[in-house]
Parts: C-alpha cells; sequence; structure tokens
C-alpha cells in the first residue's frame, strides 16, 4: 500500500473521489425508484356486520332446523356461530350463487394466521388447503357453543389494505373498482341444523356475523425518499468502508511491523558499538 501511495500519491484521493461518485449514483437511482413506483395501495373499509337470520322451520322428524339470511356487498370472512349445541351435531352452510371456502383451523387460536393460501414447503408458491364449494358441512365436535368460520372471496383484501400494479392512476383505480365490484351481489345462504335429539321451536337462534368491503382510496404506494436516501448512503459507505478495511488493516499492520524491526535493529547496532568500545 505504502509502495503503490508512494508512485502515486493522487491514488488515495482517486479512490475516494470514485467511491463518492459511486455513492452519489446510486443513491440518486434508489431515490429515483422509490419517488416513481409503480405500484398502488387500495383501501377499503372492513366493517363487520351482524346479520338477522329468518327462521324457516322445523324438519318433518324434528331433528333439523334451517335459517336464511343474505349479503348483498363484498364480503370477506363469514362466521357462523350456535349455542349449546351437542357433540355429534352437524352444522351445514350454502350459498345461492357462487362459492366460499372452509378449513376447520380458519380462525383457531392454535392456528397462528392461518389463511387458505399458504406456501408450499419447498417453494414460495402458495396454494389452496380450504375446500371451495357452494355447501359446505361441519360436525361439532365438543358440546357448547360451535362456530363456522369461512372466507368468501379470498381475492379481496382480508385487512381492508391491498396492493397492484398500474402505469397510471387511472388504470389502478379501474383494477381496484374490477376486483371489488364483482363481489357486489346479492346472495342468499342457508344454515342447517342436524341434531341427534329432538330440536324445540325456538332453541337454537344462530348469530352470523360478516366483514363486508367498500372501495374508499387508491394511491401511490410510496415512501420516505429522504430516509430511504440516508439509508442508502449509510450502506454504501458501509460497504466502501468495508472494502477499505483490510488493506488498511494489511498497511497498519505492516507499518507496526517496520518499525518493530527498525526498533530492533537500531537496538543491535547500539550493542555492537558498545562492544567494539575500547573502554569497555
Amino acid at each position: 500500500m505504502r509502495k503503490a501511495l508512494a508512485q502515486n500519491p493522487n491514488m488515495l484521493r482517486t479512490m475516494i473521489g470514485l467511491g463518492l461518485t459511486l455513492i452519489l449514483i446510486l443513491s440518486y437511482a434508489v431515490y429515483a425508484a422509490t419517488i416513481d413506483s409503480s405500484y398502488y395501495l387500495y383501501h377499503t373499509s372492513n366493517d363487520t356486520v351482524d346479520h338477522s337470520v329468518v327462521d324457516q322451520g322445523l324438519g318433518d322428524d324434528n331433528l333439523t332446523q334451517t335459517w336464511t339470511f343474505s349479503t348483498t356487498r363484498a364480503t370477506t370472512w363469514l362466521n357462523v356461530s350456535i349455542e349449546n349445541v351437542e357433540a355429534g351435531d352437524i352444522l351445514t352452510v350454502s350459498v345461492s350463487s357462487g362459492t366460499f371456502y372452509h378449513h376447520p383451523m380458519l380462525g383457531e387460536e392454535d392456528a397462528d394466521q392461518f389463511s387458505c393460501t399458504q406456501p408450499k414447503d419447498d417453494d414460495d408458491e402458495a396454494y389452496n388447503v380450504c375446500s371451495k364449494d357452494d355447501r359446505h358441512t361441519f360436525e361439532i365436535s365438543a358440546s357448547g357453543t360451535a362456530t363456522f368460520r369461512s372466507i368468501v372471496d379470498a381475492e379481496l383484501p382480508l385487512g381492508g389494505l391491498g396492493s397492484l400494479f398500474a402505469d397510471s392512476q387511472a388504470e389502478a383505480e379501474d383494477k381496484a373498482e374490477a376486483l371489488i365490484a364483482p363481489s357486489n351481489a346479492t346472495k342468499v345462504w342457508t344454515i342447517t341444523l342436524t341434531s341427534q335429539d329432538e330440536i324445540h321451536p325456538d332453541e337454537f337462534t344462530p348469530k352470523v356475523e360478516s366483514a363486508m368491503h367498500e372501495l374508499n382510496l387508491v394511491e401511490p404506494f410510496t415512501v420516505n425518499p429522504v430516509t430511504e436516501l440516508l439509508w442508502s448512503v449509510a450502506a454504501l459507505i458501509g460497504c466502501f468502508g468495508l472494502a477499505l478495511v483490510i488493506p488498511l488493516t494489511a498497511f497498519i499492520a505492516g507499518q507496526a511491523k517496520e518499525k518493530r524491526d527498525e526498533r530492533i535493529r537500531n537496538a543491535a547496532l547500539v550493542d555492537a558499538d558498545d562492544s567494539d568500545d575500547p573502554g569497555l
């Protein structure tokens, strides 16, 4: 390093100048990509709605009872719960048009963040683990309160926030509206409870709630460009600094070794002069 600096005294200044130029160029690239994004966020309402069910009466054998209710807006979650049921009773939920998804683990406390779309073990590709049909049957495993959970439309944002890719604001709004609008349709739902014992009138009343969505806002995805610029500059300075650590460490170690060798040589010369002194 010292020899290289001796041959080219401006090399260190050149390296620092090139490093700063690289930092500025890459920082501008990060900044430009940040302020010119083709990703858009669309916000929807995520209202929880309680539905009133209509009793359709008991079956001829008094072992079944049926209720109906309807939805008119884009729906993600749909939960049906019935109290005072017995283990072995069967709960069936069906819809008049379309399909919906169900899995026993949906919404369970021991199934952390379980959803119908799960990644495979060997890659990042997602696949559907829920059954999709217009009719689902749920066998109640324990006496007490039974809850049937389902996802009506997996394409809708479950949390009220989704993202999409578009070339302009207008295109992003059209895509978001095209995603929400088809789900705004009237659907009639039927709940059927099949009990092992005779069902008495007004013995059961299902509670139904759903999460419904309406498009509220579409906006470009943005981050704070100043913050991103500072982070990128810090990262590049760190990388550039790490690139200089090894040669600088070798240079400092070489300098220290040379000084140590020089001290040893000087001490040896002093000892030699003392030994040759005739007065000793």
